[in-house]
């Protein structure tokens, strides 16, 4: 996550949501007293500092700023005054590709902690373990704790938007930071396992903009990561089809 007192912005960082790469490529425009979460893998270039609490009033939280911080940790770190007024946003994406692309991690990342190579894709939606994120940018009562969800999908488009609005001179996502699961061979996946993730995914669907694709039961038949976000084919009825 960045909290950045320079351009007084706060991104909350999201699972699956290419939220690596947009740490990177916007920590670099931040100041020596904004906040930057060290990240795992260490990637070249990004500087984690002040990711501690110095205010006083704090330390007795054992929370500090770190990667994946919920808002509620991020605003009692940072003080009312500051999360109130500073512009906050996240990033989320298809609720059935972000748990296709959690999954391939699971399964074929041997760095990553609960890597499981025998772990397949309907073991996985049977556990029903997914990347939702409510806690990230949701409070208790599921009320919208940012300023802003952008779409991973479109995510180059809407960050240069939201930058420029910032006064950030951003020209456009480079970084490709844990890029490297990026492909996978065609997945199939069942109605019925999809209507299983959209039921998860229910708290965020009102701020995400991913409700129609719920009810219209799209399919996705291909999904490539690219630099500015996916590319992904026009939705139709019937089981997905995803390549991740």
């Amino acid at each position: 996550m960045l909290l950045s007192h320079k351009y007084q912005f706060i991104f909350l960082k999201t699972h699956k949501t290419a939220g690596t790469s947009v740490e990177v490529d916007l920590e670099r425009y931040l100041g020596p007293d904004d906040v930057v979460t060290r990240i795992q893998p260490p990637v070249a270039g990004h500087e984690p500092r002040n990711f501690r609490s110095a205010n006083p009033l704090r330390r007795w939280l054992k929370h500090s700023y770190h990667n994946h911080a919920p808002a509620q940790v991020v605003r009692e770190l940072a003080g009312r005054r500051v999360y109130d007024s500073y512009f906050k946003f996240c990033v989320d994406r298809e609720p059935v590709a972000k748990c296709v692309s959690m999954w391939r991690m699971i399964s074929a990342d041997s760095s990553f902690a609960h890597y499981d190579p025998k772990l397949t894709w309907d073991q996985y939606v049977e556990r029903g373990d997914f990347p939702v994120d409510r806690e990230i940018y949701l409070d208790r009562d599921n009320s919208l704790m940012v300023d802003r969800v952008l779409k991973y999908e479109e995510l180059n488009e809407q960050l240069l938007r939201v930058t420029a609005q910032l006064g950030i001179p951003f020209e456009g996502l480079k970084a490709q930071a844990k890029g490297g699961l990026a492909k996978g061979p065609k997945l199939e996946v069942t109605p019925a396992q999809r209507q299983k993730i959209y039921d998860a995914f229910a708290p965020t669907l009102p701020f995400t903009g991913y409700a129609d694709y719920g009810r219209e039961t799209p399919q996705i038949a291909s999904v490539a990561e690219t630099q500015s976000g996916v590319s992904a084919s026009t939705p139709q009825s019937g089981s997905a089809q995803i390549a991740r």
